[in-house]
């Protein structure tokens, strides 16, 4: 994601420019500002960790400039919507919402109600509960809110950031709101960065295995407090997500849905693209075909550390000591992969390679010697 362009829409006088001025000036404008503002661009050195670069474009509801703000929708990668009245906010779902999906657009639209100055005597959470959840259930398009004064530069950068977190960390590929759970691809990947991660293979994330993952993505261990925290977290939900052995595969994925259910889908996000998944919660493919040059007349082989990968490989998944892998443990192998490569399974795998007296997979001799 090299760019995040904002189209701010919503009706006249919902201080869509003052917000936009607030952000800039990092200030209230107290004197009077044009209509509608020029577009502005903020650099990758403010803003998100992803270091995008944003383009903020104002837009006017005015039917003589329909034509420049329809144009300017389908520019966008995420839509600000903002409301400040009981009229502007009926007009959310009786026009705005039914508007862009005219337009066909599908891009996430972060609901922003704002001069929250004028109404002191309603709480954030009433807000949220009266206005804001109705029409999120009506309109699945809708990635966030939330509420805003740009008179007290209240959540102004906040604002902004979520639309910047709908596009770079979009919660549609990962969370169903309307089933309020993971979606099927995103549990899938979660599975086999479970599996990954679980190095032992007893099927739980010792405390080990946490220290070493988190680090792995977020560049430093839990503290043993935090860790005691995850815990008692999941263990209010189901005592099965956690034992003496550590964070079972299904408390991983319930600690995953959490994130996405608090609005913390950035940290799922964070923990996918470690593993090389893309924004479509797949692979890359660069990651499962990697290209590898060899130069002419040469040849390749494993290296004493490629033989002993594979041989500890072997030997973790040999659950029952018996010199060979048996399908149930040729399964446990390749789950984190995408399967058999198809020219094993044309030369009907494993009948094609060494196995021992009892038919199943087993290492060659020589991958046993010399490996130290």
């Amino acid at each position: 994601m090299a760019s995040v362009r904002i189209c701010v829409c919503g009706d006249e006088a919902t201080g869509k420019s003052s917000l936009i001025t607030s952000l800039v000036k990092d200030v209230f404008v107290t004197t009077k500002i044009q209509p509608t503002l020029p577009q502005i661009t903020i650099p990758p050195s403010i803003g998100t960790p992803e270091n995008v670069t944003t383009t903020i474009v104002d837009t006017s509801p005015r039917p003589h400039e329909r034509s420049n703000l329809n144009k300017e929708i389908r520019k966008c990668n995420v839509i600000l919507l903002v409301y400040s009245d009981n009229y502007s906010y009926e007009r959310v779902a009786l026009f705005w919402m039914p508007h862009f999906r005219s337009l066909g657009v599908n891009v996430p639209v972060v609901l922003c109600a704002n001069k929250s100055d004028q109404k002191n005597d309603t709480s954030t959470n009433q807000v949220v509960e009266d206005e804001m959840l109705p029409v999120m259930a009506e309109f699945k398009e809708i990635d966030s809110c939330i509420r805003t004064s740009a008179r007290e530069h209240h959540n102004i950068n906040e604002v902004f950031f979520l639309c910047q977190k709908a596009v770079t960390d979009p919660v549609a590929p990962l969370f169903d709101s309307k089933e309020s759970n993971l979606k099927p691809a995103c549990i899938s990947a979660l599975r086999r960065i479970f599996h990954l991660c679980d190095r032992d293979q007893d099927g739980y994330l010792s405390d080990k295995e946490i220290h070493d993952f988190q680090t792995m993505c977020f560049g430093k261990p839990l503290s043993d407090l935090d860790l005691s925290n995850v815990k008692s977290s999941l263990q209010k939900y189901s005592l099965e997500f956690v034992s003496d052995k550590g964070i079972s595969q299904a408390g991983f994925i319930q600690l995953n849905k959490l994130f996405a259910e608090k609005g913390r889908h950035e940290t799922v996000w964070l923990i996918l693209r470690t593993f090389h998944y893309t924004d479509n919660v797949s692979l890359q493919s660069n990651f499962l075909a990697p290209k590898f040059d060899i130069p002419a007349n040469s040849s390749a082989e494993l290296s004493p550390a490629g033989y002993r990968f594979f041989v500890d490989l072997f030997l973790l998944h040999d659950k029952d000591n018996d010199g060979g892998l048996s399908p149930s443990e040729l399964s446990t192998l390749f789950a984190p992969t995408p399967g058999l490569p198809s020219q094993w399974l044309e030369n009907d795998f494993p009948s094609c390679t060494v196995r021992n007296d009892a038919g199943l997979a087993r290492p060659m001799e020589h991958d046993n010697l010399h490996i130290s």
